[in-house]
Parts: structure tokens; sequence; C-alpha cells
């Protein structure tokens, strides 16, 4: 939690900074309540920075080795990643079971970085159709 969860707020702080609170305000002097104002408001206002800084955090935390090994003790069974769960397959001379898990794991970095790509994609297009909403609202 301590080292994914800063992707997520590296993401979210910028983002609601540059939108401003004047929405909530709003739906607050409307008589909103707070989990109405962010689930109706707040949350689709940042549902692409949410998003995206989960699945950093998510990359971050299927690559974690060294704070898994070192804080958790490392208990056989109990506290165990993918990289790590390669490396006791890999000293057991388990060659064959540690590439297949090594394999998985190259395929879910694969997958989350195509995911950050449609993220982005999905964000560009949203951010370019509002701006074109915007300046045809101004003429």
């Amino acid at each position: 939690m301590f080292v994914t969860l800063p992707f997520v707020a590296r993401e979210l702080i910028p983002l609601m900074q540059a939108q401003g609170q004047a929405e909530e305000e709003a739906a607050r002097t409307l008589g909103a309540g707070g989990w109405q104002i962010f689930v109706q408001i707040t949350l689709p206002n940042i549902r692409w920075g949410l998003l995206y800084g989960v699945i950093m955090g998510n990359a971050r935390a299927m690559g974690e080795f060294g704070a898994v090994s070192v804080v958790s003790g490392h208990i056989r069974g109990l506290t165990n990643t993918m990289p790590l769960h390669v490396e006791i397959l890999y000293h057991e001379y388990q060659f064959a079971a540690a590439f297949g898990v090594a394999s998985l794991l190259t395929l879910l970095a694969l997958g989350t970085l195509a995911a950050r790509r449609v993220i982005e994609w999905h964000v560009t297009t949203e951010l370019g159709y509002h701006a074109v909403a915007q300046m045809t609202e101004e003429r």
C-alpha cells in the first residue's frame, strides 16, 4: 500500500486541483450529500485518472521483489508474489515452471501496458472532444 498508492495519488491530485470544486459546491448548495456528490460528480470526473493510477500501481506491485522479500519475511505459501515464486522455482532447479511463471508475469505486464495505452487514448479522445465542444460553444 505504501509503495503503490502514491501512483494513484500522483495521478489524482493534479487532476482534481485542475478541475476545481465548483461542481461539488454547486451540488452541495442544491442539497446533495457527500456520497451522492462523490458518486455522481467527483468519480465520473476522475475516472480515467483513477483507473490510470490503479493500473500504474498494479504494474509496480506485480514486479515487487525486494520489499516483499524483506518486510514480509518471505514466508513460503503465505507472503508470496510472482517474482518471489519465480526465484523459489529457479533455486529449486524447476526451470520449466520458473519460465512458465515468468512468462505469465510478462503477459500480465504486456496487458498492463496495453490497458495503459487504451486509457491514454480514451483520455486524449475525451479531452479532444471536450475541447472541440468548448470551441463550438464559444462561437
